[in-house]
């Protein structure tokens, strides 16, 4: 099984964080593949949280690392789905506040055609 699952829909990369604990174990190989997605020109990343239960500081860091560069080349990367324990500690450490967070990929699509922030935890 892959850790990490990746597609594109509307010119939007979806990745899938396909764990149930997303560790210091995988944020490494995580922020690399992120990278090159935004290296290859895909600057407009979805990251699926719906199979996590847990996610610690270090994968966090991998996300606010690969944010930063998105947005210096004009992108932007957002959250979806996280579930009870990883919206927790999203909003105990202020990321509710750094990150988009959105409930479908319905409702977050578009999201990337507009300068309109939203939060829609849920």
């Amino acid at each position: 099984m892959e850790n990490f699952l990746s597609r594109n829909e509307n010119g939007v990369v979806i990745e899938t964080v396909n764990l149930i604990k997303a560790t210091s174990e995988e944020a490494e190989e995580f922020k690399i593949i992120l990278l090159k997605q935004i290296r290859d020109g895909n600057i407009n990343l979805l990251i699926d949280l719906q199979r996590c239960i847990f996610i610690d500081s270090t994968f966090l860091s991998a996300l606010i690392v690969a944010q930063k560069v998105a947005m210096e080349d004009g992108g932007k990367l957002k959250l979806l789905s996280p579930k009870n324990e990883v919206a927790e500690v999203l909003e105990a450490t202020g990321m509710t506040k750094i990150f988009e967070i959105y409930s479908s990929v319905e409702e977050a699509l578009p999201s990337f055609n507009s300068d309109e922030p939203k939060s829609a935890v849920g």
